[in-house]
């Protein structure tokens, strides 16, 4: 399409009404292993020194914090399930398509991810939309090795995001990415949330089970017991749980694939986006959530689905309202956006094997 920046912007959707029932009981899976994705480490945050006396009682209290949230951790919190509504429908209609769906050898898809960036730099200020493709092998069978995920950071592209800051980009001497120590463009990593606390979900999914019900308990099991819950469960729920179907460590079943999308769809305030088009131009089923902090304002995450396949075409972050890290973001621009070019089972491997194999 001529115009990205025309087809990131947000849809206008209405708000469905959270529909209720009884209480259901939610089962606690603890037994999850955490698995590294992309190579992300965990931050490092500076403390405070305390002399002496102080600095003793203070570890004394942390030992005994540490003790008590053990002992009696957080409680995962009640949830309120959607039953039906547009978007509850979208959601059980893809869970669907992944019952029926037959796997094959390789889990194959490549895409495209960006994020914005905002530059200050000589007094020339501007924000960038930059972009690089992506690649995924996932083997089935250990047989065929391990899953390779790249990035192909040399092929960043960098973009303005509007006239205005066309013209300030070109003023700068249009740098590109890692130029020169003082001029290049630094393409940081995607933050994990738009909170500084939040964390990604990095857990096995192998372990993972695949009842809508016990699955949310053991997204938020796991992430309670490595960072903390997060302020808003649900809104973490729709962020994290579909990177299960578009960024896996492994290739998820198709059981575990349908059980995220049935469990997307009983979060209270999920909105139905109707038709839209994909960053791509693609026709797409939308659905939406938003979720709002002080660092990035009010986004709303949105899935673009495949009308025919069990196929994640595209999520985005689209700015509703910016907040202090992202002031100069007009609304309606993508923060962060991953599109799928293609994705879905093969039996045809990868021009070279991948690591392991074994055939």
């Amino acid at each position: 399409m001529n115009d990205l920046d025309g087809l990131l912007a947000a849809a206008n959707p209405v708000r469905a009404d959270d529909l209720e029932y009884g209480e259901r009981e939610e089962a606690v899976l603890r037994s999850i292993t955490a698995r590294p994705r992309g190579g992300r480490s965990p931050r490092w945050r500076p403390g405070w020194a305390l002399p002496g006396a102080a600095a003793a009682l203070a570890a004394v209290a942390a030992v005994a914090l540490v003790v008590w949230n053990a002992v009696t951790p957080e409680p995962i919190p009640k949830q309120r399930y959607v039953t039906s509504g547009p978007a509850h429908a979208v959601l059980m209609a893809a869970a669907e398509k992944a019952d029926r769906t037959e796997p094959k050898r390789f889990w194959h898809a490549k895409g495209e991810v960006g994020q914005l960036i905002q530059r200050d730099h000589r007094g020339h200020r501007y924000t960038l939309l930059a972009s690089f493709p992506t690649e995924t092998w996932l083997p089935r069978d250990r047989a065929d090795g391990f899953g390779v995920y790249s990035n192909d950071i040399g092929g960043v592209r960098l973009r303005p995001l509007t006239p205005a800051d066309a013209r300030q980009y070109r003023l700068d001497g249009s740098p590109q990415p890692n130029e020169n120590a003082d001029a290049g463009i630094v393409i940081p990593d995607v933050p994990e949330g738009p909170r500084p606390e939040d964390r990604i979900f990095e857990g096995d999914p192998a372990r993972l089970p695949a009842d809508p019900v016990r699955l949310r308990t053991a997204m938020l099991t796991w992430i309670r017991d490595h960072g903390g819950l997060p302020k808003d469960p649900d809104a973490w729920l729709f962020r994290e749980a579909p990177k299960l179907l578009s960024d896996p460590v492994e290739q998820p079943s198709q059981a575990l694939r349908a059980a995220v999308y049935r469990m997307l769809a009983g979060l209270p305030g999920v909105r139905n986006l109707g038709t839209v088009r994909d960053p791509l131009g693609r026709p797409a089923l939308g659905v939406a959530m938003d979720e709002t902090s002080r660092d990035l304002g009010t986004l709303q995450w949105q899935l673009m689905l495949s009308p025919s396949e069990d196929f994640l075409m595209a999520s985005r972050a689209v700015v509703v309202r910016p907040g202090t890290a992202n002031s100069r973001v007009p609304a309606g621009s993508a923060q962060y956006y991953t599109v799928q070019r293609t994705a879905g089972w093969t039996d045809t491997p990868p021009a070279q094997k991948l690591p392991g194999a074994r055939r």
